[in-house]
């Protein structure tokens, strides 16, 4: 019953096979679980689980449909994720492609005993990681990475010091990468990075009923009004194309398909 819900769900909120291959870049999705006060973690980022069975069972199933899931260097170090799809109905874990993994990691700091790195746990199916870092980075440090089983790619920062989100996605999409879905999951920083973007195409929220009170909120909080989501006559205009709305349990997930303008 979860699965075909969860199917249903999605099959409103992705474009067909058809739209998808006229595009000539990546359809960007944008996930994240909040409380109902707007946080995504803990004080001090500490990992909290906001998202129920139900909802989980969803997200995963999300995962299904992207070429790579991304997430930053402070996700891998905080919470040592494995980025693959599960949660699936019995043997077919087995038949699906999993997502690549895709870590921004600007100092490469990416730990050589990471989940991600672990051969034993992918069963023959789930992708060793794309690092993507700057261009001066430790060439000893890549090296390792690279033995290990990792892909280490470089692109250029923004003028905030930051990897470049547009080239990124221009790396992504053409061969011999390919990707063309990617599903964003964090953490904040990266979350807020992609907001002001207005590279995302499709934004999934799961929205728990739970209060947080001290913790990390999406919205950058030190530059509200500089630009931010809450602030977008001075940042970027996302204008909902579609809206919906549906309840997974205990969870409402919200899921708007955007325009930029």
């Amino acid at each position: 019953m979860i699965h075909s819900h969860a199917r249903e769900f999605l099959s409103k909120v992705f474009p067909e096979q058809e739209a998808r291959e006229k595009r000539n870049n990546v359809f960007v999705t944008l996930t994240y679980a909040q409380s109902l006060d707007g946080k995504i973690a803990g004080e001090g980022g500490e990992q909290i689980l906001l998202s129920g069975e139900e909802s989980m069972t969803m997200t995963h199933r999300m995962r299904t449909k992207h070429d790579g899931i991304l997430v930053g260097i402070g996700t891998v170090l905080s919470d040592d994720p494995k980025l693959t799809a599960r949660r699936l109905e019995s043997g077919e874990e087995s038949t699906i492609s999993q997502p690549r993994p895709i870590i921004l990691d600007p100092k490469l700091k990416f730990p050589l005993n990471a989940k991600l790195l672990n051969k034993d746990e992918s069963n023959g199916h789930r992708k060793m990681p794309w690092i993507f870092t700057q261009h001066k980075h430790d060439m000893k440090k890549k090296l390792l990475l690279e033995q290990a089983g990792a892909k280490v790619l470089t692109i250029d920062s923004d003028e905030n010091g930051n990897l470049s989100l547009s080239q990124l996605l221009a790396v992504l999409y053409r061969p011999p990468l390919s990707i063309s879905r990617l599903m964003v999951e964090g953490g904040a920083k990266i979350i807020q990075s992609f907001f002001k973007s207005g590279l995302v195409d499709l934004l999934v929220v799961t929205i728990a009923p739970v209060y947080v009170v001290r913790g990390i909120s999406v919205v950058d909080e030190e530059n509200q009004g500089q630009g931010t989501v809450d602030s977008p006559s001075k940042g970027i205009k996302f204008i909902q194309r579609e809206v919906h709305y549906e309840q997974f349990g205990r969870d409402v997930v919200m899921a708007v398909v955007l325009t930029k303008d």
